[in-house]
């Protein structure tokens, strides 16, 4: 199956009941040799029935559910998928070093669970062993590569992401109008092709919008060598204004301290702006908050552990971007239903950011959902010249998955 197939066959997905709810599931990139079972047919259980057979689903996570990022968004999609699942139970483990993943499995297999999903690119070995393990029980592991359907791992071990580059790509264009100086500052977490190719769209974007401006951009990147270090952020987003003059901050670090450091400088009269980060944050930072990445994980999961309840799992590769997966919020009874616009999304804007990109970042949303534009098409050149992209040329999800280069306008060379 073809990407764009893929992805144009979730504008004709239906609506599937679970439970007496409805719920909108989407078919994301599905990588070679994978597939779908059918689950999003129509599927009606009564009480009863959901009493005969339960699903438990056991979540590894690598930091603390309370990190307002990451793990934060991860175990909402957890309750989500719960309370549209009446026949779900969950049990978690949280704050697990990647290399201690296969005891945190083996404690949830211990209580029962029977679809284990772990959470972050450095689980992935110890998952793929996992399911080598327990033939007879299911795998899900979020950001690697490895899954049953890609012919690299047992057939009941399955990859899924929510791909935040295309939303990068729009926070770019909006730190690209916004910036007085220039210099926009990303604090990372670890150098891994995911956060690389974030920081590269992240730059691609706002090198479009601040061209239209006669502004050249540069970015310097401070790493932490962690997902979860407020302290480290603090000090690296610190550094990045203080030093680089750095006027719009990015950032892959599970708390809001970038956003806060964002708007401490706001507070004493410096214009220093910065974004939400997987989940809406725009509270920590009002004044400084521009728009931002959030992710919804609800309906992927739902997705997952509907298969395993209807008995019709097939290993498949999940590649979640704008448009993909539609998730809906009971809101009230005057408005029951808000519409999310996939799994992905953008916070709102804020109305420092001109009319004119407040409508290209509209429009190029619009674009990317119908895959008529992307990031990551040439002609691109790493930040020493070398051509990546040739003038045309669209970034495969190989390209995309092992990327380990900048892009120009970065100035802060990628760790050895």
């Amino acid at each position: 199956m073809s990407v764009e197939k893929s992805r144009r066959s979730f504008l004709r997905d239906a609506a599937f009941a679970l439970g007496g709810v409805a719920v909108g599931a989407g078919l994301g990139y599905v990588a070679a040799g994978g597939g779908r079972a059918p689950v999003t047919q129509t599927v009606t259980k009564t009480t009863t029935q959901a009493a005969e057979r339960k699903v438990v689903a056991g979540f590894v996570y690598v930091g603390p559910v309370s990190d307002y990022g990451w793990t934060h968004a991860h175990d909402a999609g957890r309750a989500y998928a719960k309370k549209v699942c009446p026949w779900l139970e969950t049990k978690i483990v949280e704050s697990v070093e990647e290399a201690k993943v296969q005891g945190a499995i083996e404690t949830l297999i211990g209580q029962g669970a029977n679809i284990i999903f772990t959470t972050s690119f450095g689980f992935m070995e110890g998952t793929a062993e996992a399911a080598q393990k327990h033939p007879d029980l299911y795998f899900a592991h979020c950001s690697g590569y490895k899954s049953g359907a890609a012919g690299n791992a047992p057939q009941n071990l399955s990859a899924y992401f929510a791909e935040f580059y295309q939303l990068y790509y729009l926070n770019g264009l909006a730190a690209g109008a916004v910036t007085e100086t220039g210099v926009l500052g990303y604090v990372g977490a670890i150098p891994i092709p995911e956060v690389i190719r974030h920081i590269n769209a992240f730059v691609l974007g706002a090198k479009e919008s601040a061209k239209a401006r006669g502004k050249n951009i540069k970015v310097y990147v401070q790493w932490l060598n962690a997902w979860f270090d407020p302290e480290g952020a603090n000090k690296a987003a610190t550094s990045l204004v203080e030093n680089n003059n750095a006027d719009v901050l990015a950032f892959t670090e599970d708390t809001p301290t970038v956003l806060q450091v964002a708007e401490s400088y706001q507070k004493k009269g410096k214009r220093v702006w910065s974004f939400s980060h997987y989940s809406d944050m725009s509270k920590e930072g009002p004044n400084a908050h521009l728009t931002g990445q959030i992710v919804n994980w609800g309906p992927i999961y739902v997705d997952f552990v509907t298969q395993v309840y209807a008995r019709s799992w097939r290993s498949v590769d999940i590649w979640a971007r704008v448009g993909d997966y539609m998730a809906y919020k009971w809101a009230n009874l005057q408005n029951p239903k808000v519409e999310y616009d996939g799994a992905v999304y953008l916070a709102p804007l804020n109305p420092v950011i001109p009319e004119n990109v407040r409508a290209l970042i509209a429009l190029r949303w619009q674009q990317m959902k119908e895959m008529l534009f992307e990031p990551f098409t040439g002609p691109i050149k790493d930040m020493d010249g070398n051509v990546r992209l040739k003038d045309g040329e669209r970034a495969t999800h190989d390209i995309l998955w092992n990327m380990d280069w900048h892009v120009e306008g970065v100035q802060t060379p990628l760790p050895k």
